[in-house]
């Protein structure tokens, strides 16, 4: 939310147009702050106050304004589900806590789209901060059977916002539940903002950094454990030995997010699957990785392989987690 608005700005592009549309779902904070700059707006005296908006909605509301007529869609766009960015830290963190069989407690941020198949590592997703408060009371409720069994995931910056008091009730009260902390450095899902843990302002300047692993420590965690989330094997290891574990643990998942990556560090060439090697199984798929697709069709002889993996090469980021998940080395 921008605050305070930039009056001068908003003032040079009113000059420029004959109308204003401003369109904001609930409450008409924009609209009033504008319209007490002295511009004229049409904004909740067409657009509703309640429900999210898409482009249907915005379509008719302003439709419904004499003044104003949008066209017709020329061509509907293929519906696809929302899916990590190719490369993506977060993927091998939850193609291995899906392996775990445990019941994985969500939050606010992009790996809430987690949830969606195959990756399938969440099962709950209540509010900012809930994951860890819903883990500590799972793992109270349920006692002995709940040993091993409960995990919370939370991202750094989340973490930072709403989960550190939960965490010292869970610490506080002795819970039985594995939190995961998903530190990929910046607050992505909202636009790379940066927070406490970063080391920097909003405004770019030097910050104090809030080390996790201190503060966790602080908090009175005992068992804490960080790990590199591309690398399965070792990712599987931690989270079967702290669920083992008695009371509560953490496993700090470091990585930087991979757009910040890509704007900072050295590019990594990109992988290709060997179509003599791949045998068709289709584990690479189930790590929902965009560019790896199926090609249908392409058989083998001695095999029993309908078609092959493949990767395109525009949008790998050369993460390497689909080479650890294929059993046949057809992916280099």
């Amino acid at each position: 939310m921008v605050y305070p608005l930039p009056a001068q700005l908003i003032h040079e592009f009113a000059s420029r147009v004959k109308k204003i549309y401003v369109i904001e779902e609930l409450d008409p904070y924009l609209e009033e702050q504008i319209k007490a700059m002295g511009i004229e707006v049409t904004g909740k005296d067409i657009f509703p106050y309640t429900n999210e908006f898409d482009p249907g909605i915005v379509k008719k509301a302003i439709n419904s304004d004499r003044s104003g007529t949008v066209s017709p869609y020329q061509q509907s766009l293929a519906h696809r589900p929302p899916n990590l960015c190719p490369g993506c830290p977060h993927r091998g963190l939850f193609h291995a806590l899906k392996k775990s069989k445990a019941y994985v407690h969500g939050d606010i941020g992009c790996y809430t789209l987690s949830y969606l198949k195959p990756l399938e590592g969440l099962h709950s997703c209540i509010c900012m901060g809930a994951s860890i408060g819903m883990a500590h009371g799972m793992s109270k409720a349920l006692k002995e059977k709940g040993k091993g069994k409960v995990v919370g995931v939370i991202g750094d910056s989340t973490f930072l916002h709403s989960g550190i008091t939960s965490l010292l009730n869970m610490a506080y009260n002795n819970s039985d539940a594995l939190i995961i902390i998903l530190d990929n450095s910046t607050t992505a899902m909202t636009g790379m903002q940066e927070h406490p843990g970063t080391g920097y302002t909003l405004m770019g300047k030097e910050a104090k950094k809030v080390n996790l692993n201190v503060l966790v420590s602080a908090l009175g965690i005992e068992n804490i454990r960080v790990i590199n989330p591309y690398n399965i094997k070792e990712t599987q290891i931690a989270i079967k030995d702290e669920l083992a574990s008695s009371g509560p643990s953490v496993i700090i998942s470091q990585a930087p997010c991979v757009l910040f990556k890509r704007a900072n560090l050295k590019p990594v060439p990109p992988l290709k699957i060997d179509a003599d090697k791949c045998e068709g199984c289709r584990t690479c798929l189930t790590l929902n990785c965009p560019p790896i697709a199926w090609k249908a069709g392409i058989t083998k002889e001695g095999s029993k392989r309908k078609g092959i993996a493949v990767i395109d090469e525009t949008l790998c980021n050369g993460c390497g987690l689909c080479a650890q998940v294929c059993k046949f080395g057809a992916i280099s």
